[in-house]
Order: C-alpha cells, then structure tokens, then sequence
C-alpha cells in the first residue's frame, strides 16, 4: 500500500492509502487481518485532477459498496493532507455518483441528493420498519432505547425473511426530541459499526419529511455526532475526521 492511513470518520475506522491497482477480495481481507485496529472497510484514493479524486471503497469482508458516506469524507480528508488536490472543495467520484466535500480543518461536510424511502412500513419482529435507499439499502427502525435493544438477534429475525436474504443497512433510533436522535448500525458486509453516514442521511430525511424532526439536526452514534440540515432535494452531513 502507498502512504497508508488509519482514519476514522465518526467512529467509522479505515485504512486509507493510495490508489495503484484494483484489489481482490483477498487482497483486502489481507489488508484487514494485517491492520494494527479493527476497521470497517479499506479505501483507496485515486487522483482525477487538482479537485477531484475517485474513492475505491471495500467492505472488511472484501466486498464492495454502493456507497459509504464516512469513507467519502475521510477520503477527500485523507485527500487534501496528502497533496493529491489543491482544494478544500473536492469532488469525490462514489459508485453512485458524485458527491460535493468541504474540508475545514479536521471537519468535513458532504452535499448529497435526498434518498427514497417506501410509504408502506413493513413489520418485522413487532416493530415497524421503514425502507429507504440513497444508493445503498438501508432499513429504518424506531425502538424505544437503542442502547438497551438486542440489535444481533433482530438482525437474525430480518436476514431471515424473504425480502432481505441478501442483507440490508438497518438502523435503530429513538429520538430525544425533535433536535436530537440516538442511533445505532449494522451495516452488511460489516456488521455493527459505531457510525453510519448514508444511514444518518436516510434516517434524517424520512424524519424530516414526515415532520417529526427539525432541519438543522444532530444524530448521535457511539461513535459521535453528525449534524444534519436540508435545504430543497440537498441534505448536508457535517462530522469530524480523525487520523488514529
């Protein structure tokens, strides 16, 4: 790897290096079994011009993704440090398009088109579930306290139907009050993780947009908080990114 990184983002942890070539899924179990922390996927940052760069993202597991929000910014982070733009206003070229990043100092926002999400909940379980997709599929569930609630065996009870024999994102929330939500994540091809970017956006939108929580909010993961706000179809996600 060239100019390898640990960086966290939210409590979303990488190994950011370089991009040379494309990796194999061994390839990057590798990288991951000879990392020195756990991480939650492995990104590789490839140079498009002085304001632009492609971020070739993997699961831990060595699958890819259709998107990772905290790994977008941790590459335009990782991005700007290392030289490889000349600009705190970077376009970052993801699967499923490109995305807007401001770095300022070790804060970094991104600018992304609002998700879908199904107008029909689904139950699994006892608990209503709403399904939402920015790129990536995710699914929505309020609970009473998220720190109490048996994510691992919820998770079973959704693998086990039908609908999401091939995995899902599911999200757990409740909301403090109509500012402030408590989230926790189980991302697929990852499992829990302290941080979820494209769910926080998911979650925030389809709570904005049925009007039980305020523009200008924060969600609060085990891993820190990102503040959220929406204006017109752009929802704008701020949170910190950290070398460890």
């Amino acid at each position: 790897m060239n100019n390898p990184e640990y960086m966290s983002g939210t409590g979303n942890n990488f190994v950011v290096s370089e991009y040379e070539k494309p990796k194999t899924d061994i390839e990057i179990i590798s990288i991951v079994a000879d990392s020195l922390i756990d991480v939650d996927g492995v990104i590789f940052v490839e140079k498009i011009d002085n304001q632009t760069i492609k971020m070739h993202y993997y699961n831990n597991d060595g699958s890819t993704a259709e998107l990772c929000v905290n790994g977008v910014r941790c590459a335009a982070k990782y991005a700007i440090d290392n030289s490889i733009v000349d600009s705190n206003n970077i376009t970052v070229i993801a699967p499923l398009g490109n995305i807007k990043t401001v770095i300022n100092e070790d804060s970094v926002s991104i600018k992304i088109l609002i998700p879908t999400y199904d107008k029909e909940k689904i139950i699994i379980d006892n608990h209503e579930c709403i399904k939402s997709n920015i790129g990536n599929p995710h699914l929505l569930v309020k609970v009473d306290n998220v720190d109490k609630f048996d994510l691992e065996k919820f998770v079973e009870k959704v693998y086990a139907t039908k609908d999401f024999e091939n995995g899902i994102n599911i999200e757990i929330f409740n909301m403090i009050d109509k500012k402030i939500i408590n989230a926790r994540v189980h991302e697929r091809g990852v499992g829990e993780t302290d941080a979820c970017g494209s769910g926080a956006i998911c979650m925030f939108y389809y709570l904005y947009d049925t009007s039980q929580i305020n523009n200008n909010s924060i969600i609060l993961y085990p891993g820190g908080e990102l503040e959220m706000s929406i204006k017109k179809d752009i929802v704008t996600l701020t949170g910190k990114v950290t070398y460890l």
